[in-house]
């Protein structure tokens, strides 16, 4: 089979396109590689972060909550009255003085600037009855 001219510059045109096409396709696959190369890179780091991780839970305890600013003046408190160690009669059994907080009672607390006590709850001591 004789193939003219015509023939063969068709073919070498129809070639050029596609490998023109060829090349633009590497090129493409080239940069997506890269892309996500990089976005997985980018996941894989740890974020940088200044604050802490943030603790998610259901359930806090604790015997005190203090709220306290950078200098660390306290601004207010809860917590619970501490139990007096010398509130036992004779026979053993504990009692209240009437004018005393209650030990064991939650309390909150808040000061002023200059660390004095300026609001508490409960403000005097009083016997809750248990329902």
């Amino acid at each position: 089979m004789q193939y003219t001219e015509s023939d063969l510059q068709l073919l070498a045109a129809r070639v050029e396109r596609l490998e023109a096409r060829n090349r633009s396709w590497k090129l493409a696959n080239v940069l997506l590689l890269l892309a996500g190369v990089s976005l997985g890179l980018m996941g894989a780091k740890p974020a940088d972060r200044v604050e802490p991780p943030i603790v998610r839970a259901s359930t806090v305890e604790a015997q005190d909550f203090v709220l306290r600013d950078e200098a660390g003046h306290v601004y207010a408190q809860l917590s619970l009255i501490p139990m007096p160690r010398t509130t036992k009669q004779l026979n053993g059994r504990p009692y209240v003085i009437p004018s005393q907080p209650i030990p064991g009672q939650a309390a909150l607390r808040f000061y002023d600037d200059k660390g004095e006590v300026v609001w508490t709850v409960p403000s005097s001591p009083a016997m809750v009855p248990v329902k």
